[in-house]
């Protein structure tokens, strides 16, 4: 009877230190929150006049990004002059720039679309994150991330993608066509306000919201 009653208290014994030896291990894992995953966004390029001209007149007022598709196709000329305009600038209102109210971490590749009427030669996408205003020469800052693609001759869709981006934005995304300057003097045409002229990224929202972007207003 000594012998059970000896055993019986080895045994609950080793009973009570195997719980106590898996419970902060049960601890850590009910502690454990899973980590946020980026959101797939998808903003689109528009304007508020049918020619990106008349949006852009060098006052700070930009062409936009916006969560909704565009409203119809518009278009802006994207010169490529040899000796201007200046390539050294951010926000150069002589070729499209595109800025949107998007907050969050942008985190892998952007794909930026739009389609485009050119004479050939190249165009440099560019993005910068909080960044509304012209800043050229001496203020300019460098881009989060660009890519330099072939404009079509004639008529075409431009595909570009902007490869392992890594940035926070505060409040603003902009977006800039930056076509390489480069002899003989060429001019191409870009064309947004449809479903086709996007820019597709994945984003990490701040924290308590759900996407990096408002969603689109819902029509009246």
């Amino acid at each position: 009877m000594l012998v059970s009653r000896r055993m019986i208290a080895v045994v609950l014994a080793m009973g009570l230190l195997a719980g106590a030896m898996t419970m902060p291990a049960d601890a850590a894992k009910k502690k454990k929150k899973k980590k946020p995953k980026p959101v797939a966004t998808t903003v689109f390029m528009e304007g508020g006049a049918s020619f990106g001209e008349q949006d852009q007149l060098g006052d700070g007022t930009f062409l936009q990004l916006v969560a909704a598709e565009g409203s119809g196709e518009k278009s802006m000329g994207m010169p490529n002059l040899v000796a201007t305009p200046n390539m050294n600038c951010a926000g150069n209102s002589l070729w499209p720039v595109f800025v949107g109210a998007i907050s969050g971490r942008v985190l892998g590749d952007m794909k930026v679309s739009f389609p485009a009427f050119g004479q050939g030669g190249e165009v440099e996408v560019r993005v910068w994150p909080d960044i509304g205003a012209q800043s050229c020469n001496d203020s300019y800052v460098e881009p989060a991330g660009f890519v330099v693609v072939d404009m079509p001759t004639g008529e075409g869709l431009v595909e570009a993608t902007i490869e392992g981006l890594d940035f926070t934005a505060e409040s603003l995304m902009m977006i800039q066509l930056t076509p390489v300057v480069q002899a003989p003097p060429t001019y191409g045409r870009a064309f947004y306000g449809t479903a086709d002229s996007k820019v597709e990224f994945e984003c990490l929202p701040p924290k308590g919201e759900k996407a990096c972007i408002a969603p689109a207003e819902p029509e009246e």
